[in-house]
Formats: C-alpha cells, sequence, structure tokens
C-alpha cells in the first residue's frame, strides 16, 4: 500500500462561523466587504438571511433578535484567499466583540485515497490505536464506496464529528468526491479538522490555520512536522488589522462587473433588437435613477 505523499499543500481555512451581538454587529461591514469583492446576492428572505454567492462558495448571514453570524464555505474563503483579501475581510470582523463557533482547517495531500482509507481502517480497528485529538480517545466511524474510476473502495474516516463535539476530524477522497460530481482530480487526500468556539480559535487561525491544524492532528493521526509552530487556546487575543477600505466607487464597479444577473438582463435585452441593450439600459434608468429625481422635485 503506497502512502508515499509527494506533493501537499500549506493548511488552509475551509469553513468559517462567527457570531457577534445585534447591538455591536460586524454585518455592515462585511456585506460591504463582500460586495467589494464581486459577490452577489442570490438569496434574500424576510427572516433576515442573505445568502451570497463568491467564486464557487457562498456566504450566510444571519440576522436575529438573539445574534448576527456570518457562515463562509472552504470555496469562499478560497475565492477571498485568490483575490488577497483575507486580512481585510478578517478585519471587518475584528472591528467588534465576536465569537468562532466553527472553524475547519484542511491539508491536501497527492495520496490516493483508496490507500488512505485502508490504511487508517486498518490502523484503527484495534481499540488501543483508537485516535486521540485532545485528552481523550475517539472511536472512528467509516462511511465507504465504490470509486468510479476504478472501482476501489474509499471513503470517509470520521473522528468524532458527534453533537456537542468540541474537536473533530474527517479523513476522505477528495478525487472521489470530485468524480462524483463529474469533475476529473488526480488522486488527493484531505485531511480536515474542525474546531469549535469551546476551544477559543482565534481570527489569526483563520488567516494562518497551521498551528491550529497539527496542535490536534499532529497528536495521534499524522506526523506533526518539526517546525510546526506551536499552538495554546486563544493565543491570538484581540486582533484588530488597520487596513484601507475600497471606496464605494470601486466597489459599484466591482458590483456591475462581476453580477451575472445584470449580464444575463443585457443578453437577453439583445435578444429584443438591435438597440435592446439601450432599451434595458434605458428601463434600468427610470427605475432606479429617474424615479429619484423626480422625488427629489417633488420634496424640493
Amino acid at each position: 500500500m503506497d502512502l508515499k505523499c509527494t506533493n501537499k499543500t500549506n493548511v488552509f481555512a475551509d469553513w468559517l462561523d462567527v457570531t457577534c451581538s445585534p447591538d455591536d454587529s460586524f454585518v455592515d461591514s462585511v456585506v460591504y466587504a463582500l460586495d467589494s469583492f464581486g459577490a452577489y446576492i442570490r438569496d434574500l428572505n424576510d427572516s433576515g438571511q442573505i445568502s451570497y454567492t463568491l467564486g464557487k462558495g457562498s456566504i450566510r448571514i444571519y440576522q436575529t433578535k438573539r445574534f448576527h453570524k456570518v457562515g463562509i464555505s472552504g470555496a469562499a474563503l478560497e475565492a477571498i484567499r485568490e483575490l488577497n483579501k483575507l486580512d481585510y475581510f478578517l478585519s471587518c470582523i475584528s472591528e467588534n466583540p465576536h465569537s468562532i463557533t466553527r472553524l475547519d482547517a484542511s491539508l491536501d495531500t497527492d495520496q490516493d485515497g483508496a490507500n488512505v482509507y485502508e490504511h487508517f481502517e486498518k490502523r484503527f480497528s484495534n481499540p488501543s490505536k483508537f485516535p486521540r485529538l485532545s485528552r481523550k480517545t475517539v472511536t472512528p466511524s467509516y462511511i465507504s464506496s465504490r470509486r468510479s474510476s476504478d472501482g476501489r473502495v474509499t471513503g470517509t474516516v470520521n473522528i468524532g464529528g458527534y453533537k456537542n463535539t468540541k474537536v473533530s476530524a474527517r479523513i476522505y477522497d477528495k478525487q472521489a468526491e470530485a468524480l462524483s460530481r463529474g469533475v476529473d482530480m488526480p488522486p488527493r487526500t484531505r485531511y480536515e479538522l474542525t474546531v469549535r468556539k469551546d476551544m477559543n480559535p482565534s481570527l489569526r487561525d483563520v488567516s494562518d490555520p497551521t498551528a491550529i491544524f497539527w496542535h490536534y492532528m499532529g497528536n495521534t493521526v499524522l506526523k506533526r512536522p518539526t517546525d510546526a509552530p506551536l499552538w495554546s487556546s486563544g493565543w491570538g487575543g484581540a486582533w484588530n488589522m488597520v487596513i484601507e477600505k475600497p471606496l464605494v466607487y470601486q466597489v459599484v464597479k466591482a458590483k456591475i462587473e462581476n453580477n451575472p444577473e445584470l449580464l444575463r438582463i443585457f443578453e437577453l435585452a439583445s435578444m429584443m433588437s438591435a438597440n435592446g441593450r439601450l432599451e434595458a439600459l434605458n428601463m434600468i434608468k427610470r427605475k432606479h435613477v429617474d424615479i429619484d429625481v423626480k422625488k427629489l422635485k417633488h420634496t424640493a
């Protein structure tokens, strides 16, 4: 069984849930940042929930009487990193008292997921070899399937993940997951750590989750690198970053240039006539510009 790893990624944040008080909320700053990234609203409802799409990921904003919450998928975090805007985004959260209720930190390797699944299934078959993420050993569970490309048994190794579990992990065949969605991908295994609020993760851990990942995964799951940084609960402390916010002009420009609904409107308009796009622009002007001019004249 070949578990040799010739290539692996840096540890990266793969999910983030963060909450704050409605009386001192970061939601307006977060929304402004998402607008500047060119994210667009996918869903908006009366219950105070807003769903954004950014790249291939999603961001959900919840606003209730008791709390405000932002949930960011791994793909959305990846899109923010590609824009080189992660620190700016985190600075919008850091302006207000907050609590990270869930942080996922992941590492991808080029190991064959079927080999890795078989390895851990055998390794953890004896209770004396059960993994330990924190103080207690955990009974692992398994979800198996046959990989469509070669029929080999592969799947997911779950370590913890029960209700109210403070720290848990998953090891799974990322290639098989991609193939199930019709996406071709070379061999890839993902090692994914989930840390809940009880362990007090910080925004520094979102910016660079290397220390928190190896603190837990380096116990009995993976071999800890000798140069892995040390981590302790709450080590990040208060973190206020001074980063210049983009100008409103830049935000509006990003919204216009990256709005698929606006693009679709003008595609449809071009089907109406040779001047369809201009007609659509005039519709927008009458609805959103001229009506405001009339209101100003009426109140003058």
